[in-house]
């Protein structure tokens, strides 16, 4: 049985019986599927998967007993009892030939929804910092010997993953929007962080955006949680919907609003951490502080405070415990120092992640910020490239602006790039050609006390990595005054 997924006529969602015995995993290197293909690989399924290109998570992946292979053939499905994706958009051939195979097609959240049979879920959505609040809930829970099962949608810093099979009752995980995938979720808890126009490539607009959130917290579980950011207007609307229809609901609002129920009274960031003093339900206060200068990160630790305590633990030990969390990779992720030089990672995209991650930055340098930034995203540059021009002049120093991360669809122009450089300041930026020439740009130009960021997709990781390469090479490093 299917029924169409709205947006996306390249597919249909299954709503039959799922099998998991033997499920194939198209796309199985990325954030959203590696994880989930390796706890299902843990729990005894005979897990396979395939992937355009090799890569260190696959090898993980061969480690913990994952069949892994790199290209897409029809082959690789033949014995498969079903087929996940995560992104309808890039499996278009692998779903006729499951079809033709009559193997069941199905997306990442209708497998989670099985995992989360027996257990309780904690489904974390919103258009950004889904990543973060996930891990440090997860952080939370096992440091004060909770010990859940969490699927988050990036490696955490510390010795945790991604993934992990737990042995209590708690699951803690991202609930993804695109495709309207969470929609097959029923949490115990379920969180809202935000509602922005965070993804243009979806091509929806706010007010159905917003009926999506809503029919996400409305299949939240009888007598269940909703956890939601008063500080976020779209998140704010979606829980008084969400209220009115589901009047059984605990809700819980975070935030600095004068509606939160977890409210923050005073915030502030000093070199290499962000505090808060933090009010609960109930009154008490306890003081949050995080080892990170990216002071937007409270907001997701209020969330993942929130969570806590809804399931019954202590706020204080629960500041305690978010107060030791090394983080997610790529979100605002301290590489190293070198040469006086420090370098950091992130993955963002939005103008509103860029001007966060940036203004983190900002409050570290002693001297200038750098920014190597590639676009994300075809659609998103031409929908945000004047924003994210803006962003840019305003909050760096230098900007080395790289090739956009994608190719446009067919029928449709290529953004250019000088869309953003627009924006930018005469003689502040560059456009390097590759990852050594902004390695040479950086160490010709960076001197002690200043920040470089490298933003963007995964493949900027290529670029911090030469830059530290270059940093460490004394013969390379000329630090300006």
């Amino acid at each position: 049985m299917t029924e169409a997924i709205p947006g996306n006529p390249t597919i249909e969602a299954y709503t039959g019986p799922l099998d998991l015995s033997r499920p194939h995993f198209v796309g199985v290197g990325g954030a959203a599927l590696s994880g989930l293909a390796r706890l299902l690989a843990e729990l005894g399924h005979q897990v396979s998967g395939s992937d355009v290109c090799d890569s260190a998570t696959l090898t993980a992946l061969r480690r913990a007993g994952v069949r892994v292979q790199v290209g897409y053939d029809e082959a690789f499905i033949r014995d498969a009892s079903c087929v996940v994706h995560a992104s309808v958009a890039q499996i278009a051939p692998v779903v006729r030939a499951a079809r033709a195979a009559g193997i069941p097609v199905v997306q990442r959240a209708q497998v989670l929804d099985q995992v989360a049979v027996g257990r309780r879920l904690v489904a974390v959505a919103g258009s950004h910092g889904k990543s973060t609040t996930a891990g440090m809930l997860a952080h939370i829970l096992r440091t004060l010997g909770q010990d859940p099962t969490y699927l988050i949608g990036a490696d955490l810093t510390g010795p945790e993953s991604g993934a992990h099979l737990g042995r209590s009752e708690l699951l803690v995980a991202e609930a993804s929007q695109r495709d309207r995938s969470f929609h097959f979720l029923t949490p115990s808890v379920a969180v809202v962080t935000n509602v922005t126009d965070g993804k243009p490539e979806s091509s929806i607009s706010h007010a159905d955006m917003l009926r999506e959130y809503v029919t996400f917290g409305c299949r939240t579980a009888a007598n269940g949680v909703l956890v939601v950011c008063a500080d976020c207007v779209g998140a704010a609307v979606a829980a008084e919907v969400i209220a009115d229809e589901r009047p059984d609901l605990t809700v819980l609002r975070y935030g600095r609003d004068r509606t939160a129920d977890v409210r923050f009274l005073d915030v502030c960031a000093e070199g290499w951490s962000a505090s808060a003093v933090v009010r609960m339900p109930h009154g008490a206060q306890v003081r949050l502080t995080l080892p990170t200068p990216a002071v937007h990160h409270l907001d997701n630790a209020a969330a993942a405070m929130t969570c806590a305590v809804a399931l019954g633990l202590d706020p204080t030990e629960v500041a305690g415990a978010v107060s030791t969390f090394a983080g997610v990779r790529r979100r605002f992720e301290h590489l190293d120092t070198r040469a006086g030089v420090t370098v950091i990672d992130s993955c963002a995209g939005h103008p509103h992640q860029i001007a966060a991650d940036l203004e983190a930055a900002r409050t570290l340098a002693l001297g200038r910020v750098f920014v190597v930034f590639r676009p994300s995203g075809h659609a998103r540059v031409g929908v945000f490239g004047e924003r994210i021009g803006r962003v840019l002049a305003n909050h760096a120093d230098h900007v080395l602006l790289l090739d956009g991360h994608d190719t446009p669809p067919d029928g449709h122009p290529r953004v250019d790039p000088t869309v953003i450089v627009a924006r930018l300041r005469e003689g502040s930026y560059f456009l390097p050609a590759g990852p050594d020439e902004a390695a040479r740009v950086i160490t010709r130009m960076a001197g002690r006390g200043d920040v470089v960021l490298t933003m963007g997709p995964d493949d900027v990781t290529s670029y911090s990595a030469a830059i530290l390469d270059k940093l460490s090479c004394p013969s390379e490093v000329t630090l300006s005054a």
